[in-house]
């Protein structure tokens, strides 16, 4: 014992003169000086006197720099209060220690000793930042225990929490809330480490506030002696107020903790911080509480903040405290107003909750409203009150009005500032670039605003005036920055405008990857043909500036980027781009991008996406080749079914029906396999289409025809929508009709174990009986859209008819020229709100043209029904236009067809019509060209194909073909014909038929020269018959074809 008491005065003394006056150092917001003169404890416990004198030689070492791992050795050994003995008894010890403080915990609240006491302070004397919240829950029990020896006069009056313990556990609480608040500014980096980060939640924002309000029962209210006076003072409200505020970023009632802290702050200080008032105000801008920041600021500034007219910055009654210097408190200003932006977006609208336009307004008007209030105190209060206006404090209001999409209100904000400000400033602009950048902003979230934006970017990189200021000065804006230039793409690609982007892009000096991302999605919302292979360039520049940029470069070929270039191939169905920017990703990316498969599906699905009919099957065989190339990456799962369905429907899109049965055999089918299949069946030409879907019926339980015994059986009913889908296609009304039939039986009998048919069952029913030539078809339909609303007001479990229904009813009337049945069906669907469409109208002009109308009335007609569809808020589209051409066409007007066109073209460049004429609109006209006996009829026939030829948008099909090969059957153009047939039939893309090969014997028989045209109509009969031969079972003679083989030979001299 003598010797440890001789030890502990040696330590004493070398301490005493090797220790600096202030070895621990808290700021801010004020600091704390630890002393020999704190180390005075108790001469009853040794242990706790060694323990400390150990810690602050240990901390002494730590600040000179000693190795890392001794340093968290010595951080553990502080924790776990190590003794000095022995190695083994070292180790023991502290092992027993770091149980014992989740042991002391444990016990109930009173049952603890005075050792057990110590334990607890001394863990927390030295608390590392992860170990932060650990320790504010011990420090809550500390003096919670405290509090009930204070009631119960247990011990001997002894002081147990001291100043090091309070200010310890919060430093840590600081440095976690700093790291935080710098890994949000880092995010994209540090998503994995953000994770491991704690954040306060509720409980502990509970328990920060219970410590408080220990603390001022203990040091104020009783002044225990177990507790320093000092634990409980400004420093301690500040730290706890700024800790609270900060931790309000990701848990809101750490506001309201905040706001308690600084009720109590002005209990105990003279003059209030403004980096407390900032911090709190922060939290409130952050969740948008505008009313609470308004108050707080109010009292901070020792008077009411004026936000409107009716009110005036009156004196503000407070319990004595200086005001905050108003030369300071611009920061607690911006914070305000950011308040009020805040608050603004958060009463804007939804568009997706929102259905009634009067609560939108009703909404819309609100967040105006407050907008309106902070600009009152941008504008007046803060002049009138002396308060520096800075770029923060205007762009706090600017943003609100951006946020909003109210790009005018908020140049007209930016002028009036920038008017204000001119009177105390010399500069061109007294305002930065980010002020001009949010109001860009605004007009990219404004759709009427793309021409505002182009005028204001202009002004900026032109360096134009603006306007005139007060003083007659002219007031110029800033240049542009990179956010300007981003900014601007952005207004380009809300608005869809892929050509404007793309041009923008390539005047920047150095674009980011936020640059070349805003411009491709542009690229992709648009409807600009050349979007694919602009899409190509700019990816190609990202590479080239990755290349060239050294190890830091700006621009990377990122995985956002390449999503929405894929989602631009995908959308125009270029599977063969696709394929390119997937090589071009894989290449500029990690290894680990090479095993994911979620880049090569991105382009199957382009595959999947093929537009023009004739490329659907290269395309299918290409996907096929990178479906077996994902097959062989490693280290990826097994491909699922969604993916196999990818390619099936490559396949029926194709209508290869063989390659789909066979890759259905290599994975485990879902019910949306078997309905792939069952479509690239239907899709086909094979005769035996019919049996092989049912075959495919039959393997799923379907029962067989003439089965005695029928087990139940359970097939998707989508797989049934399928199987009707093929009757429909090939006009099998009657086998439609039965299958419908037979599921309504089945489900009686008890047999069917899924839901019966739905409307899309009905709906392929109907567009069956439509293409159907029964005499009754019409009336079958009408009686099956009866059925459906009768069972939808029965509550059958079929839902209300919808609009499709409804139209495939129309166009059966449209089929039989019941033009009286379809309009009456019309005007029906406008007394039930259902909004007739384009196709309603289209398929009720249809109608009119099979109809027996003369030709005034239909024409006359159908260019009503299209103006009533305009006049009931519908857009006309193609499919109006297309039937109003083949009117036009029946009866050889083809001038009126050709003016009718052209108005189609002028529509669509004015944006009034989504899309333009295609090869159907050009194919009417050439038809009634055909038709006409206008002298220049075939010279237009032949320009009109040449434009369609020239056309790359236009991709010719037999149609188009025979249309203009009519103009020259029809006038005897022999020649002309035949070399016509002559490129048909070296054409890659089409193949001739029977009416292909009819029209050109037809022109023999009409010829004005009809030398040997007998023999050469038989020429082409022999040929018909070894195409056939070969396998195109399209052109197989019929008694058409015999008939002007028999005309031709008449004629022949």
């Amino acid at each position: 014992m003598y010797r440890s008491h001789s030890s502990l005065c040696y330590l004493l003394a070398v301490l005493v003169i090797a220790l600096p006056t202030p070895l621990i150092a808290f700021s801010p917001p004020s600091q704390l000086i630890i002393t020999t003169s704190q180390l005075k404890s108790s001469q009853s416990d040794l242990s706790s006197n060694v323990e400390e004198l150990e810690l602050l030689r240990k901390e002494r070492r730590t600040q000179r720099g000693e190795h890392e791992r001794e340093r968290n050795e010595e951080e553990q050994d502080a924790i776990h209060q190590l003794q000095p003995t022995t190695s083994h008894q070292e180790t023991q010890q502290s092992n027993n220690q770091k149980n014992s403080v989740k042991t002391i915990l444990s016990l109930p609240i009173g049952d603890l000793t005075q050792r057990d006491l110590t334990g607890l302070c001394n863990s927390i004397r030295y608390v590392p930042e992860e170990k932060s919240l650990w320790s504010l829950r011990i420090l809550e029990r500390i003096l919670t225990e405290v509090e009930r020896w204070e009631d119960a006069q247990r011990f001997d009056k002894r002081t147990f929490v001291k100043k090091i313990h309070i200010f310890s556990v919060l430093t840590a609480l600081t440095k976690g809330s700093q790291s935080r608040k710098g890994q949000r500014r880092r995010y994209s980096a540090r998503k994995s480490k953000q994770g491991n980060q704690q954040h306060l939640d509720s409980k502990d924002v509970d328990r920060l506030k219970n410590v408080v309000v220990l603390l001022k029962e203990l040091c104020r209210d009783k002044r225990s002696p177990y507790c320093d006076a000092d634990c409980y003072q400004k420093d301690v409200l500040s730290f706890v107020t700024m800790i609270a505020a900060e931790s309000a970023m990701t848990e809101e009632s750490a506001v309201d903790a905040a706001l308690m802290m600084i009720d109590e702050m002005e209990k105990e200080i003279d003059v209030w911080d403004p980096r407390v008032i900032g911090s709190v105000l922060n939290a409130l801008a952050h969740w948008g509480r505008a009313e609470e920041a308004l108050a707080l600021l109010s009292r901070a500034m020792v008077f009411n903040i004026a936000t409107d007219s009716s009110h005036t910055s009156d004196e503000y009654v407070s319990s004595g405290i200086k005001s905050l210097n108003p030369t300071n408190a611009s920061p607690c200003y911006d914070s305000l107003l950011r308040a009020f932006a805040k608050c603004a977006l958060l009463r804007r609208p939804d568009k997706k909750k929102s259905k009634h336009s009067s609560n939108k307004n009703a909404k819309m008007a609100s967040a105006t409203e407050v907008l309106s209030r902070a600009r009152y105190i941008l504008l007046t209060h803060m002049p009138e009150a002396g308060i520096q206006t800075s770029n923060h404090t205007c762009n706090a209001v600017l943003s609100g009005y951006s946020a909003l999409g109210m790009g005018t209100e908020a140049e007209q904000l930016l002028l009036e500032i920038e008017t204000l400000l001119s009177q105390s400033s010399s500069r061109p602009s007294a305002l930065d670039t980010a002020c001009y950048n949010s109001v860009l902003h605004g007009y990219s979230r404004d759709k009427t605003g793309i021409k505002s934006a182009e005028r204001l970017f202009r002004a900026m990189k032109e360096q134009t005036p603006l306007h005139e200021g007060i003083h007659s000065t002219k007031v110029l804006p800033p240049m542009p920055d990179m956010i300007t230039y981003a900014s601007m793409l952005n207004c380009y690609s809300n608005n869809r405008m892929g050509e404007e982007a793309y041009s923008l892009v390539q005047q920047i000096e150095m674009p980011t990857s936020a640059c070349y991302l805003s411009a491709i999605r542009a690229l992709e919302r648009s409807n600009d043909p050349a979007s694919p292979d602009r899409v190509l360039a700019l990816i190609g520049q990202i590479e080239q500036n990755r290349n060239g940029r050294g190890k830091s470069p700006t621009t990377v070929l990122n995985r956002r980027v390449f999503n929405v270039a894929m989602q631009c191939m995908i959308k125009r169905g270029d599977g063969a781009k696709a394929e390119e920017v997937l090589d071009k990703y894989l290449n500029s990316n990690s290894s680990r991008e090479q095993h994911d498969a979620q880049p090569y599906i991105l382009a199957l699905q382009a595959y999947e996406n093929t537009k023009p009919v004739n490329s659907r099957k290269e395309a299918a065989k290409s996907a096929e080749v990178l479906f077996h190339k994902m097959q062989l990456l490693e280290n990826i799962p097994r491909l699922d079914a969604g993916t196999y369905n990818i390619l099936l429907n490559c396949f029926a899109r194709a209508g290869m029906a063989s390659a789909a049965e066979s890759l259905l055999e290599e994975f485990a089918p879902t019910p949306e396999s078997h309905d792939l299949v069952i479509k690239a069946i239907s899709l086909s030409d094979d005769k035996d289409a019919v049996d092989r879907a049912w075959h495919i019926l039959y393997q799923l339980g379907y029962p067989k025809k003439n089965a005695k015994d029928v087990e139940p059986f359970s097939v998707p009913i989508s797989t049934f929508n399928s199987m009707l889908k093929l009757f429909a296609r090939r006009g099998m009304a009657t086998e439609a009709e039965a299958l419908l039939h037979s599921i309504d039986e089945f489900i009686l009998e008890g047999k069917f174990k899924e839901s019966g048919p739905n409307t899309r069952s009905y709906e392929a029913v109907l567009e069956a009986l439509g293409k159907t030539s029964d005499a009754d078809a019409v009336e079958r339909a009408e009686a099956l859209v009866t059925r459906v609303e009768v069972m939808s007001e029965l509550g059958g479990g079929v839902q209300q008819p919808s609009l499709k229904l409804y139209n495939t009813l129309l166009a059966c009337y449209a089929n039989a020229g019941k033009v009286g049945s379809a309009e009456r069906l019309l005007s029906r669907l406008h007394e039930q709100s259902l909004k007739p469409d384009a196709f309603s109208y289209g398929a009720t002009i249809k109608a009119l043209k099979n109809s027996g109308k003369s030709k005034d009335i239909a024409i006359a007609r159908a260019k009503e029904l299209s103006q009533s569809l305009e006049r009931n808020g519908g857009v006309g589209n193609e499919i109006i236009f297309a039937h109003r051409l083949s009117i036009l066409a029946k009866f050889g007007l083809a001038q009126q067809a050709e003016n009718l066109l052209k108005e189609m073209e002028e529509k669509h460049k004015l944006g009034d019509l989504k899309q333009g004429p295609g090869i159907i609109h050009y194919t009417a006209v050439l038809n009634a060209w055909a038709k006409t006996d206008d002298k220049k009829a075939v010279a237009r026939a032949e320009a009109l194909f040449e434009k369609m030829k020239a056309d790359n948008l236009f991709d010719l099909d037999l149609a188009a073909y025979h249309g203009f090969l009519l103009n020259y059957a029809v006038r005897g153009m022999s020649k002309k014909a035949r070399r016509l047939l002559q490129v048909i039939l070296d054409s890659d893309n089409i193949s001739p038929n029977r009416d292909t090969f009819t029209m050109v014997i037809d022109s023999y028989s009409r010829a004005s020269s009809n030398t040997n045209a007998g023999l050469k109509a038989e020429e082409l009969l022999d040929q018909m018959r070894q195409l056939q031969a070969a396998g195109n079972s399209d052109v197989e003679p019929d008694s058409v074809c015999y008939a002007s083989v028999i005309r031709a030979k008449q004629a022949s001299k």
